[in-house]
């Protein structure tokens, strides 16, 4: 699991380093208005991954004790 979350922030790095190369090269907006909604479909989708990880710990974590 946490080796898919790693290749998905690796994706997520080189889709922001082509954006990098975008800015350079022409100067101009920072990509296409595509380019950043497939960013923000990336990161939010991490981001909903690590919070439910996090929840799931968190409740673990209570099971343990309450035992």
């Amino acid at each position: 699991m946490m080796k898919e979350i790693k290749n998905r922030l690796e994706l997520l790095e080189l889709d922001l380093k082509n954006l990098e190369k975008t800015l350079k090269n022409e100067g101009g907006p920072y990509g296409t208005t595509e380019d950043w909604l497939h960013v923000l479909h990336k990161s939010r989708k991490i981001e909903e991954f690590a919070i439910t990880q996090m929840a799931l710990l968190k409740y673990m974590e209570k099971q343990d004790h309450s035992d």
